[in-house]
């Protein structure tokens, strides 16, 4: 009770809404390992990884049970958590370099965890599009290209920051100067 009059405590914390929920987490964990049928990623003791001289053992096996890890259901359906937007004059020129950027900064994510992947990369006019499964991944990837590139990032959160959209933009060139003609 507050000590002002006619100010009663309220239960607001109830009221909140929950932490963001991933639509494609597993609800009930499979009892033993589990593997997934197409990238080969094992789940066991509550997480995902990747075991390249486990996998094929548990592939083989009767008593493995094998389903489909979540990044690989949002890559089937299409459900990308983060959107990256390149936009800069001299993407062409960079692309290549660009390309190669995203699948180290991705592979670095991989091995933390497996179920932060690129989805797809679409290029578009003059703008890159790079869709990630997982919203920090895609965050990851606007700090590198500013890292990397300069230029800005712009970070947006969907409703419940369930979803990112990141846009950089690349630094352009300054026009120069014209010099002062000199009169001699």
């Amino acid at each position: 009770m507050s000590t002002r009059k006619g100010k009663r405590y309220t239960t607001s914390y109830k009221e909140k809404q929950h932490p963001k929920q991933d639509p494609y987490a597993m609800l009930k964990a499979p009892k033993g390992p589990a593997i997934c049928r197409k990238c080969l990623a094992i789940y066991a003791d509550k997480r995902w990884h990747f075991d390249a001289v486990e996998a094929p053992k548990l592939a083989a096996s009767l008593r493995t049970k094998k389903l489909v890890c979540p990044a690989c259901q949002k890559t089937r359906d299409d459900y990308p958590e983060g959107i990256v937007t390149l936009k800069w004059s001299h993407l062409p020129d960079y692309e290549k370099e660009i390309r190669g950027l995203i699948a180290n900064v991705e592979t670095r994510a991989v091995a933390i965890n497996p179920l932060d992947r690129v989805m797809k990369i679409v290029r578009r006019k003059k703008e890159l599009e790079v869709q990630t499964t997982n919203d920090r991944l895609a965050q990851r990837l606007g700090r590198a290209l500013v890292r990397s590139y300069k230029g800005t990032a712009a970070y947006k959160w969907a409703h419940r920051d369930m979803m990112v959209r990141v846009t950089w933009e690349g630094p352009e060139a300054k026009a120069k100067p014209k010099a002062a003609r000199h009169k001699g």
